[in-house]
């Protein structure tokens, strides 16, 4: 049951995901995945640090946000 359950999850993303437009930087991803010293300068400046702490501010900035309308909202009903 649990395996016929992931099936059909899995196929209604895969229709899901087809819906959506291919992406424009496919090539450029490409170009740079065949650049040689792409590690090295990644060691230097952790692009995927960046992105966690993008990620986690982004995060709270939506968080305070979704509080502020709930706080909103319930002084409204109260």
């Amino acid at each position: 049951m649990l395996a016929f359950m992931k099936e059909m999850l899995d196929k209604f993303l895969e229709v899901l995901l087809s819906l959506f437009p291919l992406s424009p930087f496919t090539s450029v991803i490409e170009e740079l995945s065949s650049f040689p010293y792409l590690g090295y300068i990644n060691w230097f400046v952790p692009i995927g640090d960046f992105v966690k702490m993008g990620t986690l501010w982004l995060s709270a900035i939506a968080a305070y946000y979704a509080w502020s309308v709930i706080a909103r909202w319930v002084k409204i009903l109260s």
